[in-house]
């Protein structure tokens, strides 16, 4: 369960989450460079052809740009308590990212173009703008002239849960290097999971919290995607 307002300390649960994230980046390496990827395939029946090696490489690096880039949201921008269930929950959720894209991508033999590098735009997009979005709320949050206010500005005029449309941003890039139709399964799950699950949530929450400034904030700004949404 979320512990929205709750801050307590919670390092030990911090350390197994990152211990655990690391741990599914190495299985993911060994997914697109040590042949793991090829013993998959087989087990599933189908024909390993090598896939494009450039394309491995890219899927790596941008796993552990992804990693490093919530690094600061786990350890500085949070600031609630992480439960135990979300410190061994949540890695295992990032590891449909880490494992499920390097899996779709492994076997593409394709070579790179533009396809890719417009997912490779939208990953760094939308992880820049998840860095920012989570800089701006915690600046925000220790303002003490803030105690008692919604943040409704920067980035966060777009959307209501804009950290939530950087996640679709980069995922969306992702799912366009694998270069694999099956990857968009990945992010229409994402997208229910924000929409149908955690906006309601955080939503529920925040009207309790914020009264009337959550409700004009809601009637001026779209909840998820900008101007759509």
């Amino acid at each position: 369960m979320i512990t929205y307002g709750d801050y307590s300390k919670n390092t030990a649960q911090k350390l197994t989450l990152i211990i655990l994230e690391l741990i599914i980046l190495w299985i993911s390496y060994m997914i697109l460079f040590r042949q793991w990827g090829d013993k998959v395939l087989e087990w599933l029946d189908l024909l390993p052809t090598g896939g494009n090696h450039l394309r491995r490489s890219l899927l790596m690096s941008l796993n552990i740009l992804l990693f490093l880039t919530y690094l600061p949201t786990i350890f500085v921008f949070v600031k609630r308590r992480i439960t135990w269930a979300e410190a061994i929950n949540l890695p295992f959720a990032f590891a449909l990212y880490y494992l499920g894209f390097a899996l779709l991508g492994y076997n593409s033999a394709q070579v790179p173009n533009y396809i890719d590098w417009i997912g490779l735009i939208l990953v760094i997009l939308g992880l820049s703008l998840h860095f920012v979005s989570e800089l701006e709320r915690h600046k925000f949050k220790k303002n003490p002239q803030n105690k008692g206010k919604l943040l409704t500005t920067g980035v966060w005029s777009i959307s209501r849960h804009v950290n939530y449309f950087s996640d679709l941003l980069w995922v969306t890039g992702f799912s366009m290097i694998t270069r694999n139709w099956w990857s968009v399964l990945i992010i229409l799950f994402l997208f229910s999971f924000f929409y149908f699950y955690n906006i309601p949530l955080q939503e529920k929450y925040l009207a309790k919290k914020y009264g009337q400034q959550f409700e004009q904030y809601k009637a001026n700004t779209k909840a998820l995607i900008p101007c759509i949404i």
